[in-house]
């Protein structure tokens, strides 16, 4: 009876702890040890030093971000993506902002933002489409730097 009850207790848990996953961080955390997948994490320190380097208008938009993370499934297996997929779609967007969704033959793309005080603190691209990927900024950056930005590159 003892062996039933604790056998019960960890399924439960396990359950319980792949329902309660809330953040894309926790999602990023759990597929980039998946083999084949790829991630990159460019902390403040590199981000210091793209400021450094980078032209005015370029330093000043970068010096709002802290941190980027980059992770890509593309050479996964089916099974890791489809995981993938399940999971990107359970997720909350407690506290973020859907500023687009578009979808085409292979790409299923949403493009989420936490926006506080006119300042993007947080900027996620997710893709669960062929080839999924999920992309996030952090930091400070303020809005109408922001759309100076996408108007030099339109």
């Amino acid at each position: 009876m003892k062996k039933i009850f604790i056998t019960c207790l960890l399924l439960a848990g396990t359950v319980l702890v792949s329902y309660a996953q809330k953040d894309y961080e926790d999602l990023v955390q759990q597929f980039s040890c998946q083999p084949a997948a790829e991630h990159i994490h460019v902390g403040s320190f590199a981000m210091r030093l793209a400021e450094i380097f980078a032209d005015k208008d370029d330093a000043q938009f970068i010096s709002g971000i802290r941190s980027v993370s980059i992770l890509s499934l593309e050479c996964c297996d089916i099974n890791i993506k489809e995981a993938f997929r399940q999971q990107a779609q359970r997720l909350s967007e407690k506290g973020l902002e859907l500023i687009a969704e578009v979808s085409d033959e292979s790409d299923q793309l949403r493009i989420l933002a936490e926006v506080r005080n006119d300042k993007i603190h947080r900027f996620i691209v997710i893709n669960v489409g062929e080839e999924p990927c999920l992309i996030q900024i952090n930091g400070s950056i303020d809005l109408s730097c922001m759309e100076k930005m996408i108007s030099q590159n339109i």
